[in-house]
Formats: C-alpha cells, structure tokens, sequence
C-alpha cells in the first residue's frame, strides 16, 4: 500500500513538473502570437478599408488609387466605410501609392472653418496634421522610408512632408453648420485637389472584399506584403509566427503554431472589442479617456489595434479627444429602449467644436449610426433649435421615443444597447489633462 502511494506521488509531481514545463515553454510563443496579432490588424484594418474605396472606384469606372474622393453629404446610418463616423464634417479620402513617386495636395484657403488634413501610414498612425491655417498652397507628399513630417521645401518653394510607408491614406474633415451652410462647406471642400504626376502613376492594387475580423491566414496574407515593402515594420523576433514572411506565411508554419493562431485570435479579438466599453467603466465618470499615443506611433500595440477595430482614424488629442459612454450612472448598460438624460456644462474648453454622438454597437466590435425618426444623431455647440437653461447648461433625452418639444431629443437605437461619443476638436488643456470632465448619464426611472 505504501509503495503503491509513493508511486502515486512520484506520478503526479512528474505530471505537475511536465504540466510546469510545458506552461514555461508555451508561454513564450503564446506572446509572441499576441504581439504579431496586435502589430498585423491596423495594418489589415487600413487595407480593408482601402479595397473598400477601390471596389467603390472600380464599380464606377475609374482607378480607386491616388483618387482623391469628396463625400459632400454628412454620414448617416447608411454611410458604414469606416467604424464610428461623425455628423459634423464633410470626409474627403484618399488611398495614396507612393512607391513610384511623390504626390501634391492643393490646401484652400478656406473661409475661416475648421477643417483638418490627416495622412496616416499603413499602419494608421498619423504622421502629421494639417489645419485651416496652413491652406493656401500647395504640398508633396513622399515615401520617407520609416521617416515622416516635414522636409525641407522643393526648389519652387512647395512644401514637403514624408510618409513613413509607401502607401498612405489621406483623409480630409470640413466642419459643416448645419444644412444651410453644406453648400459654403462643398465649395471649401472641393478646393482640396490632389495632383498626380505621370511618374507616380502605377496600376492600381488588387482590391477584394475583405472580413473585419479575419482568420489568421487571412490576416497574415493582406498584412505581410505590406510588412514587405516597408522594413521599418518588420520584426525579426516575431518571425516564428509568420509576420512580415510574406503572404502564404501561415501555410508555412508548423501545425501547432497555426493550432495556437487559431485557438488566441478569437480572444484577442473580445479584449480589442472589450477597449471601448472598458474604458468608460474604470473612471468614475463613465467616461473614458483618451488612451496614451491614441492616433500616433507612440500608441501601444494594444491601444492601436483596439483603435483600428473600433475607432479607425481618430486624431491626436492635440487635435481630437474621444470619450465613450456605454454606461449610466448606476453602472447598467445604455440600453436603448430606455430613457436617458445629460446635462452638459455651458463652458466645454475647446478651440474649434465639440459633439456627442449616438451609435449602436455591432457585434464585431464596431459602431455606427441608426435611423430615427427627425435624423438627428449627434448634438453640438452648433446644433440649432436646442434649448438650454439659465445657467448656459444643455440637458440632452436620450429615449427611444419623442420626450415632447421642450426637450433636447437625441434619439436611441430601441432594440439595442448603445455607446455615446463625445468628441472635442482643438482641445484645451483642462480637456487634455482630465481636469474637465463630462458628467455622469442618468437614467429617467418611469
């Protein structure tokens, strides 16, 4: 019988030192997977979206490449290119190819309005910023190979700036007042033209519909070749994994690394979806913040990843701060068949405008607009017809059905849970340093 227990013990402390090392050596491979997962879905998410306008140029008879796009209505619920769109600017977008030469953008000089010029890399940070008072001219755009921001000026006197990757996505925001003031917002917008000069020209790009949450050799496929053609991103220490090994890298792999590709994606996938939501619940506002690095390279895997899911060419906060709400004061989930109410502060500090958007969350993470009966789906500084107290104070409804006259209605999905977004354009710095905040959404009990 003794025997029989030593035996027993000595079978489970090998049982428990083998369970040990196994643990100690597939913990390794499990971060590196991590790591290439987070690195690759920007730069899959940019893509994505660049075969979307390319699918939308082609199915109109024009190449979709160094195509500078105006969308001259304000986005509504049927306007899902991009995750998380706003109601207060008019987009132009375009997906530049650098590779065989630089571009030139002609900037207006525009009528007094906001209106700002992002170009992100490929891997959708942005490398700069352009605003209302750097218009009236013209700049070139080139493939820095790693290196971005301004150059020193051409010959002419253009100025130039560099791209850290060879391809890039422009994107322009022209702040609309209201449906009388599209027409003066259009004539502004159409004074952004981007110039292509022969030598720049090349075939445009393979574009195919792509899912927003892809398998992992799908990820790797579309991510890799553009790893390939821009070796400040590539990282020989997540080679095991197959990032940056070319488009047929996850074939290539041994049958446990596309084994733990498959079984950490998916949950890699919940935490990225889980980013919005969380971030509203850690602060005792409801509030999120602005996660460190949000929009440039000094953001975190994690934090870009989440971004390129949920949020997909946000600003810097220099120039854009992003808060979500996903829950009331009483830390239940905004539900939209119920009835809400915030008070907004009649000071909020910012240079340019700020709003507050209503958006239903899809189950892949993503956020977008919904129909409602009077087609309003955010509310601003600029939004007419609202009333507001003595004291300069602005107290939205939220509710799925009309609240009456005398209220600020922002409609709510009805069959949904939904998220609010606060944005702040040119924010002060009580905004960025959290010295201001929003206050907490209260739920109206019947």
């Amino acid at each position: 019988m003794l025997c029989a227990m030593r035996k027993l013990l000595i079978g489970l402390l090998l049982l428990a030192l083998f369970l040990v090392g196994g643990w100690l050596w597939i913990r390794g491979p499990i971060a590196e997977t991590t790591t290439a997962a987070l690195r690759a879905y920007p730069i899959y998410s940019v893509v994505r979206t660049r075969n979307e306008s390319i699918l939308r140029s082609a199915h109109a008879g024009v190449s979709g490449s160094n195509r500078l796009i105006h969308r001259t209505d304000l986005a509504g619920p049927r306007d899902r290119w991009v995750t998380t769109p706003n109601n207060d600017t008019l987009y132009s977008s375009a997906f530049l190819d650098l590779a065989s030469g630089p571009v030139e953008l002609t900037i207006p000089k525009g009528d007094g309005r906001y209106f700002s010029v992002a170009v992100m890399d490929f891997r959708s940070d942005n490398n700069f910023v352009l605003r209302e008072t750097d218009g009236d001219g013209k700049i070139r755009l080139e493939f820095g190979d790693g290196k971005t921001g301004a150059l020193p000026p051409a010959a002419d006197g253009t100025r130039r700036y560099a791209v850290s990757t060879n391809e890039a996505w422009l994107l322009i925001r022209t702040l609309v007042d209201g449906a009388e003031d599209l027409p003066a917002a259009r004539a502004v917008q159409q004074g952004f033209v981007l110039g292509v000069p022969p030598a720049s020209v090349r075939p445009p790009r393979e574009a195919v519909v792509l899912p927003v949450l892809p398998g992992p050799d799908m990820l790797l496929r579309r991510t890799n070749p553009v790893v390939a053609e821009n070796p400040h991103l590539q990282d020989k220490s997540l080679a095991s994994t197959g990032y940056g090994l070319g488009p047929d890298a996850f074939d290539n792999l041994p049958l446990w690394r596309q084994w733990l590709w498959r079984a950490l994606l998916p949950r890699i996938y919940e935490r990225m979806k889980e980013g919005i939501s969380a971030g509203s619940r850690i602060t005792g506002d409801g509030w999120s913040k602005s996660p460190a690095g949000i929009g440039t390279a000094e953001a975190s895997d994690a934090v870009r990843a989440g971004v390129a899911l949920g949020g997909l060419a946000a600003l810097p906060v220099t120039e854009a701060v992003y808060w979500s709400a996903t829950q009331d004061s009483s830390r239940q989930e905004l539900d939209g068949a119920k009835s809400y109410a915030l008070t907004i502060p009649a000071h909020v500090p910012v240079d340019a405008f700020w709003s507050i958007s209503m958006y239903e969350r899809l189950p892949d993470g993503r956020l977008f607009y919904v129909e409602n009966p009077i087609n309003r789906y955010a509310v601003g500084n600029r939004t007419p017809g609202l009333k507001k107290a003595a004291d300069g104070s602005l107290t939205l409804v939220m509710s799925p059905t009309d609240p009456g006259p005398e209220a600020n209605w922002l409609p709510t999905p009805p069959k949904a849970q939904f998220t609010l977004i606060f944005r702040g354009y040119r924010p002060q710095a009580p905004i960025r340093s959290g010295e201001w905040r929003l206050p907490l959404v209260e739920r109206d009990e019947p």
